[in-house]
């Protein structure tokens, strides 16, 4: 048999705050990993996930602002045909294998798909495993996205349990990933620990390729835009916006994240699902500030006008 010398591409998948960025800041600080290419889809305006991984600049490509499942499907092509030809070229370092991170409301089946009927880019790439974070701690969070959080199961090599550490019934969990892919393997995890060995082995079953939907999963009632601030903010009246903001709608913040500016020349990370939010992480400036927003029956005005509210209010900071 003749090897197949194409350079793999990983696809990591999983629904609004599942943890797939911690997965891959644990997967490419590991030996087996280090000479990897990484591409960030976001759904929103505002990239902010490749600011937070911790990898070298060069290595990390951020697609511009969209689904991957939808119209980005193109940029993904130019992306990968663009890295292998500056890599033969030898403008860029050498790679060993791709590793995409697609956004919270992808379905990972186009994605897929472009990479089985794309014949530029079979020339060079093929469809490595493709791996989904499911937080096993919220199921809550997935059902309001049952959709698409089942064609990210369904599609998966490895099922990554992430926050198996604070599920309650983590056998649960399982039984309900494997009622929708009974061939995938269910990997718990905490703060994104598992073994890389894992991903390097051959786990797609022996047979004839998956077919995958050509077209995007969404489930209704979402809605993404941007809040954005014309001058920097004071980190109490942030921290006030936020902790209103989720006691009145915190079950419908699908996702919200962020780099904010402060007013005592910080910037800080803004990362929340529902009502749980990370704590303000200064982070290191960034060309583009603001908040994208991924919600259900919250529309851009309602979050805007609390913001104005507060911000106005006598006395705040």
């Amino acid at each position: 048999m003749i090897p197949d010398g194409r350079t793999p591409v990983f696809v990591v998948t999983g629904f609004l705050g599942s943890g797939k960025t911690t997965l891959l800041n644990r997967i490419i600080g590991s030996p087996g990993f280090v000479d990897s290419l990484v591409v960030v889809n976001e759904f929103g305006e505002v990239p902010v996930d490749h600011h937070l991984l911790e990898s070298s600049e060069e290595r990390t490509v951020a697609l511009p602002n969209g689904c991957l499942c939808c119209h980005l499907r193109g940029d993904l092509e130019e992306t990968l045909i663009g890295a292998a030809m500056r890599r033969r070229r030898g403008e860029i370092a050498g790679f060993d294998r791709v590793i995409v991170e697609t956004s919270g409301l992808a379905d990972p089946g186009p994605v897929a798909q472009t990479l089985f009927a794309d014949q530029a880019l079979a020339r060079d790439f093929k469809l490595g495993p493709i791996v989904t974070v499911v937080d096993a701690a919220d199921r809550e969070n997935r059902a309001s996205g049952a959709e698409v959080a089942r064609a990210q199961i369904a599609a998966a090599d490895v099922v990554v349990l992430s926050k198996s550490d604070l599920a309650d019934r983590l056998d649960a969990v399982t039984e309900e990933v494997k009622s929708v892919n009974a061939g995938a393997l269910c990997v718990p995890a905490r703060y994104g620990d598992v073994d890389p060995a894992i991903l390097l082995q051959p786990t797609r079953k022996s047979g004839p390729a998956p077919v995958f939907s050509s077209t995007a999963a969404h489930a209704g009632g979402m809605a993404s835009f941007v809040l954005r601030f014309p001058a920097p903010v004071s980190k109490a009246l942030l921290e006030r916006f936020l902790s209103v903001l989720v006691e009145l709608r915190g079950a419908d913040l699908l996702r919200v994240k962020g780099i904010v500016a402060l007013d005592n020349g910080e910037h800080v990370v803004v990362q929340g699902v529902r009502h749980v939010f990370d704590r303000l992480r200064p982070v290191s400036r960034a060309p583009q500030t603001g908040l994208v927003f991924i919600t259900r029956h919250v529309g851009e005005r309602e979050v805007d006008a609390l913001w104005q509210a507060i911000s106005s209010l006598k006395g705040s900071p």
